[in-house]
């Protein structure tokens, strides 16, 4: 076996097995970002939620007086 032979037994498995780790870790950070807006825009939306049972809350109070 020649030494090319052997650093291409050697580097191919291991340039393949990193390649394979940096895109997973793109999608990870891809993914973590889409969390990341989602739980953002469920924040928004209790806070909405929220302001309209404060406002339902005074309606409320007014009603029965």
């Amino acid at each position: 076996m020649s030494n090319a032979q052997l650093y291409l037994a050697i580097g191919l498995p291991c340039i393949t097995v990193m390649t394979a780790l940096v895109i997973s870790l793109v999608q990870i950070s891809g993914i973590r970002d889409d969390i990341r807006s989602l739980v953002s825009k469920l924040d928004l939306l209790t806070g909405k939620v929220a302001e309209m049972d404060t406002r339902l809350a005074v309606l409320e109070e007014r009603g029965n007086k």
